[in-house]
């Protein structure tokens, strides 16, 4: 355990704000592929920074950076996500309001691209927090009879900073700390490759994709069944809540991860401090980070450099 001194979250001097970390998916990249999803990446970080110029929240940013994802038809998850055994593309998402300590989330539904936008209306218009299969299809339904995004085309919706308004091999997902030190995490996947119909892994579980609370966020990204045994991004939240730097909480994250399970995953972690962190055990992990403004925009994509960020 870190001997460090608990968090004080009434001593966190806001420098550096907003922050927006990003990742599109820990895991044995193909070469050539690797510059395709670090471009990606560094696209959707600055579509995500730019809610955040615009007056957006930490929850909008998150949102329209991962939506980017979905739709890029790039990466592991919305249009171009990977198809289960019977060749249908069934998605998890999850979208995580640290401030609120909320979140929303869907599982295993078809025909929708971005998941993440469903996640966030069972999040803040329905009682419940998880909807899935086809019954969040017809959640989806009334998402877009109440008007709450618009829909470009079936099962894609128009989601950029302008319809917010003011305000792969694997997951992507994001993790976003705004000026007012509000923070927001979001995962969203297609799942593994040749997966059993109905199998959910952990993108959309709170606490093992992601995580978010006042104090930081954390997305994870890897093989889900074993992310989710040990509740990966809550325990490396927890690390900082006890006064590591998100850059040691991701490692010690991974080393748990790998102590317990012998698995690969990803980590990215921001706090409310402006701090920032990411680490993996996996190939490759195409990561983005934009602190303060986008003339510190970083893009990363193999272990060696991943690992040895200093933010």
């Amino acid at each position: 355990m870190s001997t460090a001194a608990p968090y004080n979250q009434w001593s966190v001097i806001r420098m550096g704000l907003p922050v927006i970390v990003v990742h599109g998916g820990a895991g044995k990249w193909k070469d050539e592929r690797i510059p395709i999803g670090v471009e990606q990446v560094r696209q959707a970080a600055l579509v995500g920074f730019e809610v955040l110029k615009r007056g957006g929240s930490a929850l909008d940013a998150a949102e329209v950076c991962t939506a980017y994802m979905e739709s890029c038809g790039k990466l592991n998850a919305g249009v171009s996500a990977a198809r289960n055994l019977d060749g249908i593309r069934e998605l998890d998402a999850m979208i995580v309001d640290g401030s609120r300590l909320d979140f929303g989330s869907v599982a295993a539904v078809t025909g929708i691209y971005n998941p993440i936008s469903l996640a966030r209306y069972v999040m803040e218009k329905t009682p419940h927090k998880f909807f899935a299969g086809e019954n969040a299809r017809r959640v989806y339904a009334q998402m877009l009879a109440d008007g709450y995004r618009p829909e470009r085309s079936p099962g894609i919706l128009d989601i950029t900073a302008e319809t917010l308004g003011p305000v792969s091999d694997d997951t992507v997902g994001c993790v976003v700390v705004d000026s007012q030190g509000r923070v927001a995490a979001t995962s969203s996947t297609g799942g593994t490759r040749k997966k059993m119909p109905g199998r959910v892994g952990d993108s959309p579980i709170m606490g093992a994709g992601a995580y978010a609370n006042e104090v930081c966020g954390v997305a994870a990204t890897g093989q889900g069944e074993h992310i989710i045994r040990v509740l990966l991004s809550r325990t490396v939240a927890l690390y900082v809540e006890q006064g590591d730097d998100p850059q040691l909480a991701a490692r010690r994250g991974i080393e748990l991860l790998i102590e317990k399970t012998g698995s690969e995953a990803g980590l990215i972690v921001a706090d409310v401090k402006g701090g920032t962190g990411m680490w993996t055990n996996a190939k490759a992990m195409p990561a983005a980070v934009i602190c303060g403004d986008e003339s510190s925009l970083r893009v990363f994509s193999m272990r060696d450099e991943i690992n040895s960020y200093e933010p």
